[in-house]
């Protein structure tokens, strides 16, 4: 009996403490805006100590089931971040056959190729706010050994750099190769662990300051992962990662005999910026329209590249619809993407345009590569 007592005093301590601590945190308006915070407590992601965290249906065999038994004459990955998700338009449900309404990239395209004389059959290997790093271990990890695809095209975004610092899954050796970060090292790993580990419902835990708090702790070591000489700029790092996971993509291409597209996606930025010079992004460390172009300049050398970015011209020509701004046009509006302009996630058009882009590539391939035709 006297340690049911100690243990309903402790309880209760606990309440009050955190009660009063919740009011303080509250009368001094402590509300701190956390790192991808709409992770914590996702249904949907779970950690990974190779990817720091993952969506679970890269961890259900149903997933990689239903594409294997949907037979098709070709197999393409598309692998990417939240615009081959594509969020926020109507998608794939479980992101797996059957898929009878997908206005995703990955879903257009699929419809876009399979109007030939041949079944396309394009899996959704879209993640969510992940980077490069994320991507790369995910497709070595999760979907090469699933699969034998006959393509791979692989999307960039303009925030990859940022991404391959703070989600950092690899590092650079001595000797310029990738080698493999264990994710307890990683700030947002351990973040996520923690908060699963509260013992508390979900719809507390959401609200709580003090958990808030508790989380805030780990965002004082996004940058800890950066090597010694680039942390006077630790985008380099990123970009960098990024040239060398271009060429692991490219090994991989060859040792599993499919071919590979890179696609970079030109950000809602970029199209603001062109259209005003005076538009300028807040946060000037995570500039996006910087950022693209020099990425851009890294994937314009590569044979294998496919532009995801558009003129007026070229969208009306393809969809007929009379274009005043391309911000407008390619990009959902504030009430579908609730993301700060100029990082808004395409629309309807956008990912059409996208889809069409990396359709018209492919086909001008296979048109080239028919036997009897001179390249």
């Amino acid at each position: 009996m006297q340690l049911v007592k100690k243990t309903i005093l402790i309880i209760l301590g606990l309440i009050l403490g955190g009660t009063i601590g919740e009011i303080i945190l509250f009368s001094v308006s402590f509300d701190p805006q956390l790192s991808s915070d709409w992770i914590l407590g996702h249904k949907d992601r779970v950690p990974d100590r190779d990817i720091l965290n993952i969506s679970r249906k890269f961890l259900d065999s149903e997933y990689y089931e239903a594409y294997i038994e949907n037979q098709s004459d070709q197999m393409i990955i598309a692998l990417g971040d939240s615009f081959t998700d594509g969020y926020p338009v109507t998608r794939c449900p479980g992101r797996r056959p059957p898929c009878h309404h997908d206005d995703s990239y990955p879903g257009v395209l699929e419809r876009l190729l399979s109007q030939s004389d041949q079944t396309i059959s394009v899996v959704r290997a879209g993640m969510t706010d992940t980077g490069p790093d994320q991507q790369l271990r995910l497709f070595k990890k999760y979907i090469l050994p699933k699969f034998q695809p006959q393509m791979v095209v692989w999307q960039f975004y303009s925030n990859d750099t940022v991404n391959n610092v703070l989600y950092s899954t690899y590092d650079i050796s001595n000797k310029d190769e990738l080698t493999p970060l264990d994710a307890k090292d990683n700030w947002s790993f351990r973040r996520l662990r923690l908060y699963n580990l509260i013992p508390l419902p979900e719809s507390i835990k959401s609200q709580s300051r003090i958990i808030k708090l508790a989380m805030s702790y780990f965002e004082r070591e996004r940058f800890s992962q950066v090597p010694d000489n680039f942390v006077d700029d630790p985008r380099e790092w990123g970009r960098n990662k990024i040239v060398l996971e271009i060429e692991e993509m490219k090994r991989l291409s060859e040792l599993h005999n499919f071919e590979l597209y890179l696609v970079l996606v030109a950000p809602q930025a970029y199209y603001l910026k062109a259209a005003d010079p005076t538009w300028n992004w807040p946060d000037q460390w995570d500039s996006r329209e910087t950022e693209y172009q020099l990425l851009k300049d890294i994937f314009k050398h590569q044979p294998n590249y496919i532009s995801g970015e558009f003129t007026a011209k070229e969208i009306h020509n393809l969809t007929g619809i009379p274009v005043t701004s391309i911000s407008d046009t390619l990009f959902a509006s504030a009430e579908r993407d609730n993301a700060l302009q100029g990082i808004r996630h395409f629309n309807e058009v956008g990912y059409e345009m996208l889809a069409r882009a990396v359709a018209n590539r492919i086909t001008s391939d296979q048109e080239k590569n028919k036997p009897g035709i001179d390249p």
